[in-house]
C-alpha cells in the first residue's frame, strides 16, 4: 500500500478510470492509497476525480503563491467514515420528537452552565424558572432573554464598557478573545464528529447553510460557559493574542467534572459525542457536559 503519495508533475491532467488515478501514462491504484499530497502550478484535475479521492483518502493541493512567498493549500477529507458510517443517516431520520428533546437539552444545557458561571460571581443571582425540558419554544424565548441578561452581567463582572456580543468582525478586545476561544472548541468538536460518524453540516437547532458545520454549531452550546470561564481568569492577558492562545490550549487539557468524573475537557467533547451516537443507534440517554460547580470557581 503507498501510505503517501507525493505528486510534483507539472501540465499533467488527472482523472479517474476503472478505480485507477491517472496522470499521463502512469496508474495508480484507488485502493493502494492513504493519502495524496500535490504540488503543482499548472496540473489539471478533473472533477470526478476529485470526487473520488475525497472519499477515498485525506488530499492536499498546494501551489505556490509568488506574492506572499507561502504555499496556498486546500483540502480534501473523506468525512464521517471511520467508526459509524450509519450514523448520519440516523441522525438525518431523527424523529421529530427526538430532534426536539434533543435540541432542547443542549440550550437548556448552556443556560444553566452560564447561569453557574454567573452565580459564582454573584451568588445573590436570582435562580432560573423551572422549565421542563421538552418545551423548545419556551427554552428558545428563555435563551433569547438570557443572553441579554448573561452579556450584560458577563461584560459588567469583566469590568468592560461594552454593550454589543461581536459575533463577526470583532474589534474589542474580550470579543476577539470569545471569539478565538470557541474556535479552539469548533474544530475540536467538528474533528471527534468526523471520527464517530457524524456528518458535521447536519443541523439539529441551526438551520442547515451550506459550508457550515451545523451539528458542529449546536454541540457547542454545552462548551461555550468553558471558553467564558477562561477569559474570566486571565483577564490581564486578553489582549495578547498568543497567551491567550495558550490558555485555551491549557484549557483543552484541564481536566473537568463529567457525569461525576474528572476528565480532559478534550476527552469530555469525544464522550458526549459518542453519547449522541448511542442516542442514535441505542435510544440510550444523551448526556450534554453541565458545569459542575465546582468547575466554574473563578
Amino acid at each position: 500500500m503507498i501510505h503517501h503519495l507525493i505528486l510534483l508533475t507539472e501540465h499533467a491532467d488527472f482523472r479517474v478510470e476503472n478505480s485507477h488515478l491517472i496522470a499521463g501514462g502512469n496508474k495508480i491504484a484507488l485502493s493502494t492509497l492513504g493519502s495524496i499530497q500535490c504540488f503543482s502550478q499548472q496540473a489539471s484535475w478533473s472533477q470526478h476525480a476529485l470526487e473520488t479521492i475525497a472519499t477515498q483518502c485525506p488530499s492536499v493541493m498546494a501551489r505556490w503563491n509568488a506574492k506572499i512567498g507561502k504555499w496556498a493549500t486546500f483540502s480534501l477529507l473523506p468525512r464521517c467514515r471511520y467508526v459509524n458510517p450509519e450514523a448520519t443517516e440516523l441522525l438525518c431520520h431523527l424523529k421529530e420528537r427526538s430532534a426536539t428533546q434533543l435540541a432542547s437539552d443542549l440550550i437548556l444545557t448552556k443556560v444553566q452552565n452560564q447561569f453557574a458561571l454567573l452565580h459564582s460571581i454573584d451568588p445573590s443571582l436570582p435562580p432560573l424558572p423551572k422549565l421542563a425540558a421538552n418545551s423548545f419554544n419556551r427554552i428558545l424565548r428563555l435563551e433569547s432573554k438570557w443572553a441579554k441578561t448573561f452579556w450584560a452581567r458577563y461584560f459588567a463582572a469583566a469590568s468592560q464598557d461594552l454593550f454589543l456580543r461581536e459575533h463577526r468582525k470583532a474589534t474589542a478586545p474580550l470579543n476577539i478573545s470569545l471569539n478565538y476561544g470557541y474556535g479552539f472548541l469548533y474544530h475540536a468538536i467538528e474533528w471527534q464528529c468526523i471520527a464517530s460518524g457524524i456528518e458535521p453540516g447536519i443541523g439539529i437547532i441551526h438551520a442547515t447553510r451550506r459550508s457550515r458545520p451545523n451539528l458542529v454549531c449546536d454541540l457547542v452550546e454545552p462548551f461555550r460557559c468553558c471558553v467564558e470561564l477562561t477569559i474570566m481568569r486571565h483577564l490581564d492577558e486578553m489582549h495578547d493574542k498568543k497567551l491567550m492562545a495558550g490558555r485555551f490550549a491549557e484549557m483543552m487539557e484541564a481536566r473537568w467534572i463529567y457525569q461525576g468524573k474528572q476528565f480532559k475537557l478534550r476527552s469530555i467533547i469525544r464522550l458526549m459525542t459518542e453519547s449522541l451516537v448511542r442516542l442514535l443507534k441505542y435510544h440510550q440517554p444523551f448526556h450534554p457536559f453541565v458545569l459542575h460547580a465546582r468547575d466554574a470557581c473563578l
